[in-house]
């Protein structure tokens, strides 16, 4: 549920078009210039269209992942799904009309018919959308172009699409970020992640139980790269991708190394890699959505590192349906993990200020996905851990969305005894980070060198593993995933050691920011995992559904 005020279409009225995206916010960093359009330069685009029955999806959702309720775990078949998302016929007929006469050709659905991929050039997206492109650059001299007047469409195709994206959006960083580097070397390796959190191995089910993490922005995996750091970090274990989905290129970056080094390695399971290069961030993730849900084969635990604090960096038609997407992937029996940032209490954020309000991360925030935060030892490289004094964990509250029922006990609590920021921010919002690992000097082999990262793009893909682990368990007493875990977690705080010492007040945001509190809070969440207890609690809850 959205909190925000939607305005009626007809209020965004002009004329015989309605508005579905409002004017494009321009991040930090990005400035136009006089530089011409070249009209036939092409884009990748994707089109929602609306789902038929969204709120029966969502009922599902709630139910399958109550673990005191009589249909937990009982997912819905892949077709029973697609009965339910597929869109009202005279929608996809009205879609299918607009792109014949927009001169569009080589359409690929999804199949529940809930999205359209194509290619359309620069002259035909000004049509389409109403709008004219303009140029940007940077500040290392690279140019996009970009529609950002807002995007408009006749009445009858506004009421049949959530979304119109892939020519509207920026790239998340303006520049390529710099890398959290403690030293050539981190102290966090996989040996050491198991040790700190009690992790042994789990015996296998028996059963596919595929992992997965989505790289943006460029970033590739070397296959060689995470072979190397495999045997030589993780007691010559052989490690591979066992499937991209898009494109990757043999040119590492330091996220995805970071990404799948970990994931593979703690997971133990097969590993894909969803691969999205546009430099639109927003679109993007309604590709990955579409993506993930559109096979009857797809992972149970997924690893997203990316995300922005900068509120409305993300219009808020795909803020909606990504949420959309991964209640959808919910009821498919898939955990998403995501980052929960690393711009603090997000006053200040990498995409720009959000003028006197604190911000969380979107996607994080959606609230069918597991956002994960990041701690580090207090005192050397053992023992009691804080929120990560390296940076600022991304914590706080929503302005997208309201506080699910599963976490709203523990907010009130929270927000009672916390001391209050100065700043703006959403008392109803939905929290997070819901859970935190180990954030930072993590040992990272990029191009046959090890070097030390940090991030909760760090914490992310290293807890998504733990969950892969945990469903072998599930597996093998349900034959089924855990699928949604949240309701699952915040009834059994004790999976987690409670985190009560730090905040995520750092850096540009040392004014104002969530202290860590005993229990759930807006820094660390629930607390770092108690794997022992947690592989306790699951056998209980598997058993016998």
């Amino acid at each position: 549920m959205r909190n925000t005020l939607i305005l009626s279409l007809a209020a965004l009225s002009w004329g015989s078009l309605v508005q579905i995206h409002a004017p494009s916010v321009i991040p930090k960093g990005w400035s136009q210039t006089d530089e011409e359009t070249p009209s036939g330069s092409m884009f990748r685009v994707t089109v929602g269209i609306k789902r038929g029955n969204m709120r029966a999806i969502n009922r599902i959702l709630d139910s399958v992942s109550d673990p005191n309720g009589k249909e937990y775990l009982q997912y819905p078949s892949y077709d029973e799904l697609g009965e339910l998302a597929t869109p009202k016929p005279e929608h996809t007929k009205t879609v299918k009309k607009w792109l014949s006469s927009s001169g569009v050709t080589a359409v690929r659905t999804h199949p529940h018919g809930d999205y359209v991929h194509f290619e359309a050039s620069l002259s035909q997206l000004e049509k389409m959308a109403n709008g004219k492109f303009m140029t940007y650059t940077n500040k290392e001299g690279r140019n996009i172009y970009r529609l950002t007047s807002g995007v408009r469409v006749p009445p009858d195709v506004a009421k049949a699409i959530d979304t119109f994206t892939g020519f509207h959006g920026f790239p998340l960083f303006a520049s390529t970020p710099a890398v959290k580097s403690d030293g050539p070397a981190g102290n966090v390796d996989p040996a050491v992640f198991r040790n700190n959190y009690g992790v042994t191995p789990i015996p296998l089910s028996g059963m596919q139980n595929i992992q997965a993490i989505a790289q943006f922005q460029g970033q590739y995996v070397r296959d060689s790269d995470l072979a190397e750091f495999c045997f030589t970090y993780d007691g010559g274990v052989e490690c591979q991708i066992a499937k991209y989905v898009g494109k990757n290129l043999d040119n590492p970056g330091i996220e995805s190394m970071l990404d799948t080094e970990y994931i593979t390695s703690l997971g133990k399971q097969q590993t894909w890699v969803y691969s999205y290069p546009n430099f639109d961030f927003c679109s993007d993730l309604t590709a990955f959505g579409s993506n993930v849900t559109g096979s009857a084969i797809y992972p149970y635990t997924i690893s997203i590192s990316y995300g922005s604090q900068k509120i409305d960096f993300c219009p808020s038609a795909v803020i909606s349906r990504l949420s959309d997407d991964v209640t959808k992937m919910g009821t498919m029996g898939i955990t998403v993990m995501i980052a929960s940032g690393d711009d603090g209490s997000g006053g200040e954020t990498m995409q720009g200020s959000n003028d006197g309000k604190l911000s969380p991360a979107f996607p994080a925030s959606v609230p069918h996905a597991v956002a994960v935060g990041a701690t580090y030892w207090v005192s050397g490289t053992s023992g009691e851990e804080e929120a990560t004094t390296n940076f600022g964990s991304g914590g706080g509250f929503s302005f997208d969305f309201v506080a699910p029922t599963y976490q709203r006990q523990v907010i009130d609590v929270y927000l009672n005894i916390v001391p209050l920021p100065t700043l703006g921010f959403a008392l109803n919002g939905r929290g997070s980070p819901d859970v935190s690992t180990l954030g930072n000097s993590f040992t990272v082999l990029v191009n046959g060198v090890a070097i030390a990262v940090g991030g909760t793009s760090a914490s992310s893909p290293s807890f998504a593993a733990l969950v892969t682990l945990l469903n072998e368990i599930c597996l093998k007493e349900a034959n089924r995933p855990l699928g949604f875990a949240n309701p699952l977690f915040y009834r059994n705080p004790e999976m987690f050691t409670d985190i009560t010492l730090g905040t995520n007040a750092i850096g540009d945001n040392s004014k104002a920011g969530w202290s860590c509190e005993p229990g759930w809070d807006a820094a660390t969440g629930l607390g770092v995992p108690n794997f022992p207890v947690m592989v306790a609690v699951v056998e209980q809850a598997c058993r016998g559904r």
